[in-house]
């Protein structure tokens, strides 16, 4: 039988391409906030809404009808800003931390209520290690979750969870794609070189995600910050 695994955040043509992949493996419950994902119903996958104000309570009592066990949690909530600071405002701060950060937070006090949950994971940015115009809001949000993984790892270290996070580079989907509708061609070019590789496919992650995800391959592994980048940092 299929082992489960909780996936909030799903309608990003990055997200959505990791999840074909990880639903040859797993069974899938996705958490959607707004937007109901395009995956077809089937005996591998559920959707549950759950919105960002409902209590985790309320997000455990509509999961534990579906099943009661989860192998695991992957966190692909994200949302970009392209503010420089000096037209951030305050909503900006509240929206990007709320939907980058704090459902993240959810997610690990929901693993509470599991009792065999192994791994859960989050998906940070190779921005949140530099510097860049005009996304600050979007990097100190990925930032947050750079520190917020080995807090969580320490907490959750007593119930044999771990709690590991990849540090992304430039993947032509999802957000990636869309980051390139706000740069000009020498730009864009500019982003290419920067990563020797070049830039990732969506296979490239799932690979990273299924190693995390292994409870035998990455047993010693947590409070980590796995970079998958093409190279760009370093």
């Amino acid at each position: 039988m299929k082992k489960t695994l909780i996936i909030s955040g799903s309608n990003s043509e990055l997200a959505s391409g990791v999840i074909k992949n990880l639903l040859k493996k797993y069974q899938i419950i996705l958490i959607y906030h707004s937007k109901k994902p395009k995956f077809n119903d089937s005996s591998n996958l559920t959707k549950i809404r759950h919105s960002l104000k409902d209590e985790v309570d309320d997000l455990f009592k509509k999961i534990k009808r579906k099943t009661k066990e989860i192998h695991g949690i992957i966190h692909f909530n994200g949302v970009h800003n392209f503010k420089t600071l000096k037209s951030l405002n305050k909503k900006d701060f509240s929206t990007t931390f709320e939907i980058n950060c704090l459902t993240f937070i959810k997610l690990i006090k929901l693993s509470y209520y599991f009792d065999k949950i192994q791994s859960i994971l989050t998906i940070s940015s190779v921005s949140s290690k530099m510097g860049n115009k005009g996304i600050s809001l979007y990097s100190s949000s990925k930032a947050a979750l750079n520190n917020l993984i080995k807090s969580a790892s320490l907490e959750l270290a007593g119930r044999n969870v771990r709690v590991n996070n990849i540090v992304l580079g430039h993947i032509d989907k999802g957000l990636g794609k869309k980051t390139q509708n706000y740069l000009t061609r020498e730009q864009l070019e500019n982003l290419r070189n920067r990563h020797p590789l070049g830039f990732g496919k969506v296979e490239d992650l799932f690979y990273a995600l299924d190693f995390l995800l292994d409870s035998k391959k990455s047993r010693w592994m947590t409070g980590s910050e796995l970079v998958l980048d093409g190279g760009y940092l370093a």
